[in-house]
């Protein structure tokens, strides 16, 4: 779906108001192109889909913050880039500090089982904003590995 900027500017508007049919039309048009700029920094299908879940929730509260504020975002595009990009870090640095800081099992447990929980959490949130199914897109044969 290609939508021009003031399109995306109204959905984002919408979204603040707690509109769920705008954030899934605003979900259908910028996850795509999000879901693929964060698979370049972050390969694993599994992994690059919660990034997009956590950005979307994002995006759902901070449009219903500029909503309460007044405030609109110019570029709504632009301005979901730095949030996947900021939520892939977090992601990465999540991933590390399961390998990196759990030398035992149980620490290596207790970091992956945090982040598993974060996950289906964030899957939670993103699939009530739409009102279901948080389907992206995708390549068919990642399609049945996205489940948490």
């Amino acid at each position: 779906m290609r939508a021009t900027d003031q399109t995306l500017r109204y959905l984002a508007t919408r979204v603040g108001t707690g509109d769920h049919g705008a954030f899934r039309c605003l979900y259908a048009t910028l996850a795509p192109a999000t879901l693929a700029r964060i698979r370049d920094d972050l390969p694993d299908p599994i992994h690059s889909m919660h990034v997009v879940r956590a950005t979307f929730c994002e995006v759902w509260w901070m449009c219903a913050f500029d909503t309460r504020r007044g405030t609109h975002r110019p570029d709504v595009a632009r301005w979901v880039a730095p949030i996947a990009g900021r939520r892939c870090d977090e992601r990465r640095q999540a991933l590390d500090l399961a390998v990196r800081d759990g030398p035992s099992a149980g620490q290596t447990a207790f970091w992956t089982g945090l982040l598993a929980d974060y996950d289906v959490w964030t899957q939670f949130q993103l699939a009530t904003m739409l009102d279901g199914d948080d389907a992206i897109d995708l390549p068919l044969e990642h399609v049945g590995r996205l489940t948490v």
